[in-house]
């Protein structure tokens, strides 16, 4: 042992601060005290896994090390925004771009050093001694990120009304916490009524931040707890809030409605007769009732939502520390995506830890749909949700002169006292004929003289047009109403000033061929009306984002699929006096909150459930079956049924995810040699999990995650994957295997059959893929189920067979 005192204090602490400044000063840095002589902007400086167990210790390096690299305290003062210091350790700081790659640079010198172990340096011979140096994992400039029912409950099947339902056996989600990291809420909708809700638990340790038009009466035991965080997109916000017609709030009040929608799907209280204009009236509720709201506004009111690095990691921080069950988040990326751990995905960085302290995370797959390779959110320790629509629709008449009826939907129910009026198409009346701008109605393509008073029927034929950019074109030119065809019925928007039915093509041909051959073109605008049980359902939305993922395709995503599709939930109302309102939403932003609220029923009933336990039962127990009892099948211009790259395992089924019978579960170990099979160093992720890995070299990287899916990319001729069930339903059970092969591909499952006794719980199988092909091909599905003639636990199976070893697949 050292005898010296002085290097018995802090060994982690003096390392760190040596390094830095002899590596300043072996390259001669030069950093100014004046620090906002140059333009700043806001960097997030990940550091992984927090060394100290106390937040101040941790806050106090983050400080120091700024101190150091700036040259001054007040300079660090200024310049830092957050310390993440509670989930994992790093800090948010406004940096130049000199600062920023200095910080980048010495990380840099650090790594190529550490990882090869090299003793050249008696800079580096000292840190031989301290394996867990808090050295920098990332540099990550801030970035912006976008915002990806009264039906929809009854719809998969769970409804107070029935004796024992998922809601039932699990108390309506009674004591568990679910944390919304979204654009705030509106708390006094009715959905937020805390009068039947349990005490608050203990365990809780969060706030209710005071803010504007926001105070602690504003919690309750619904709203616990309430937190924003603005500081990372602080000048964009500040332009937003002192703009005449801004509706956004510098405190967790909800001015977009986007958290205030994804919040009471997730866990809204029973509130009857809810309705929007008359439509979908019903009793809306969130799929936890009686769960309790954490919520962590990180998003604000720019054009379509935004969300900065830094406000979403602060936010995850402070979840973890607070003691939520289950996070939902609907935001994401665009492709191409970030790597998990070496670069900037922050939502695989914050859900990460999240899940390592054991609090599920679920999110959105994304919006961009139905192109293939689209998916976010494919970290593996993540809950990934696709969309679709339900069995509820909005049907409404169009009544042509010809006395003729066509079908289309909306939910416009506002005046239409406009009766039989002039109906022309938009091509018939463009500004230039030969412009193709017309088609679809892009701004000032319609000529003012001739739409003036009519009805307009706009085609769309992509999707850089959409229903309310054309309503604003039909206005501006005087048209009275608008028809609006598209290639894909679901979703369905509300415009401002006119009448708008959205129809498809087919009925779409029909009005064009009706205008072309009367003298005087006429039509009549009806009412919409709800209706429900009279479409096959669930179809994948058109918009739902598309598998396999580009990061890492051994793991499939998405995970599973909920409504997403014209989703009623509570809103901001209009006028800012009213106590709550209703709108509908669509897109996967909605279908995860679905999923976050049956996770939370799950929770409640199984505590000791880990986050990978509760995917398991959520993917192995869905649905591949529409109503009308044929395969689930896409919406849009092909209609082909739906595969694993669109549903995952299928439609969520909480009912029967309660009592899956066997679960695949998954340690912290395990994500870590996954972490292994992409190519990360030891180095790297060990200064992330702060654990030593002990990487084990694969034969088939990353396809052993015993994830309750199977994903192949490349199979050449044979490759075999092992598997890890946990017996939950019977203590003595034997299931046996049921596999619906790919095509082209030979399967084959030992052992053919699992028993469990008292002594025996947990049982492990190997399934072998041979590919009888002899070119390359692209993903064939297929599925292994495993069976006591009680449970049916059902893994989807994509493969793709490759023949040489430079072969891509678009």
């Amino acid at each position: 042992m050292d005898s010296n005192p002085r290097n018995r204090r802090c060994p982690r602490e003096s390392h760190l601060f040596v390094i830095f400044a002899l590596l300043l000063l072996l390259k001669d840095l030069i950093v100014s005290d004046t620090f906002t002589e140059a333009a700043t902007s806001v960097h997030i400086v990940y550091m992984g896994d927090k060394i100290h167990d106390d937040p101040e210790t941790t806050k106090k390096d983050h400080h120091r090390m700024l101190t150091s690299l700036l040259g001054s305290k007040g300079a660090a003062k200024n310049s830092i925004l957050y310390s993440y210091k509670h989930g994992f350790s790093g800090f948010a700081a406004r940096l130049t771009k000199s600062q920023a790659e200095e910080i980048a640079s010495i990380l840099f010198a650090f790594i190529l050093t550490f990882d090869m172990q090299s003793i050249s340096s008696p800079l580096i011979a000292m840190n031989q001694f301290d394996v867990e140096f808090p050295g920098v994992i990332h540099v990550i400039p801030n970035r912006i990120h976008k915002l990806h029912t009264t039906r929809s409950w009854d719809f998969i099947g769970i409804s107070r009304s029935f004796s024992r339902t998922a809601f039932t056996e699990s108390n309506f989600g009674k004591g568990t916490i679910i944390g919304i990291i979204d654009s705030g809420i509106w708390p006094e909708s009715e959905s937020f009524n805390d009068e039947a809700m349990g005490p608050i638990p203990s365990r809780w340790k969060g706030i209710c931040q005071v803010g504007e038009h926001f105070n602690s009466t504003n919690c309750n035991k619904k709203i616990i707890g309430a937190r924003w965080f603005a500081k990372g997109i602080t000048k964009m916000i500040e332009k937003l809030i002192h703009s005449n017609n801004s509706n956004e709030f510098l405190s967790a009040r909800d001015g977009v409605g986007h958290g205030t929608h994804t919040a009471s799907t997730a866990a809204g209280y029973f509130v009857g007769k809810a309705n929007y204009g008359g439509l979908a009236s019903g009793l809306a509720r969130g799929g936890a009732p009686l769960a309790h709201l954490a919520i962590y506004k990180a998003c604000w009111g720019m054009p379509v939502g935004g969300c900065t690095d830094a406000d979403v990691l602060k936010a995850f921080d402070k979840a973890i520390l607070d003691g939520v069950d289950v996070l939902s988040i609907s935001l994401g990326f665009h492709i191409p995506l970030f790597s998990y751990v070496e670069q900037r995905d922050t939502i695989s960085i914050g859900s990460f830890h999240a899940n390592a302290k054991g609090i599920t995370v679920v999110c959105s797959a994304g919006n961009d749909g139905p192109i293939s390779q689209t998916v976010t959110n494919t970290a593996p320790w993540l809950i990934t949700v696709a969309a679709t629509t339900i069995d509820r629709g909005f049907p409404t008449t169009i009544t042509l002169g010809n006395n003729h009826t066509v079908w289309g939907q909306s939910i416009d129910t506002g005046e239409r006292d406009i009766g039989f009026v002039g109906l022309t198409y938009s091509e018939r009346i463009a500004l230039d004929p030969k412009d193709d701008l017309a088609k679809d109605c892009q701004p000032g393509s319609l000529n003012a003289t001739v739409a003036a008073g009519k009805i307009v029927l706009c085609l769309s034929e992509s999707d850089q047009q959409n229903i309310l950019s054309a309503e604003i074109t039909v206005r501006k030119a005087g048209g009275v109403g608008l028809i609006y065809a598209q290639f894909h019925e679901d979703g369905l928007t509300k415009c401002s000033s006119i009448p708008c039915i959205k129809v498809n093509y087919e009925v779409g041909t029909q009005i064009i061929s009706y205008i072309r051959r009367a003298r005087f073109p006429t039509a009549k605008l009806n009412f919409p009306k709800t209706v429900i049980g009279k479409w096959a359902s669930p179809r994948v939305a058109s918009f739902s984002s598309r598998g396999p993922s580009t990061m890492s395709p051994t793991v499939l995503k998405p995970d599973i699929a909920a409504p997403g599709v014209d989703i009623l939930a509570s809103f901001p109302p209009k006028a800012r006096t009213q106590n709550s309102g209703f709108a509908f939403l669509s897109g996967t932003s909605m279908s995860c909150p679905h999923v976050a609220g049956i996770a939370a029923l799950i929770k409640a009933k199984h505590p000791t459930w880990s986050p990978a336990a509760i995917r398991s039962a959520l993917v192995t127990t869905a649905s591949q079956t529409a109503t009308d009892g044929d395969v689930i099948s896409e919406e849009g211009s092909t209609r082909k049924a739906a595969d694993p790259f669109d549903i995952g395992g299928g439609l969520v089924n909480p009912n029967k995810a309660m009592d899956p019978g066997l679960l695949y579960d998954i340690k912290s170990q395990e994500y870590i040699q996954f972490l292994c099979s992409m190519s990360y160093s030891s180095g790297s992720i060990s200064r992330v999990t702060k654990t030593t890995p002990s990487c084990v070299k694969e034969r088939n990287p990353g396809l052993n995650l015993n994830l309750p899916s199977i994903s192949i990319p490349n199979l050449k001729k044979t490759v075999t994957v092992t598997r890890t069930v946990t017996n939950v339903g019977n203590v003595s059970a034997a299931y046996k295997a049921i596999v619906r092969a790919p095509y082209g591909i030979e399967v084959g499952v030992e052992p053919q059959l699992l028993s469990f006794n008292s002594t025996t719980q947990v049982l492990s199988y190997s399934i072998t893929f041979v590919s009888t092909q002899k070119l390359n091909g692209y993903y064939k599905f297929g599925s292994l189920t495993w069976t006591d003639g009680q449970h049916f636990v059902r893994s989807p199976i994509a493969v793709r067979t490759t023949k040489f070893e430079s072969y891509a697949d678009s």
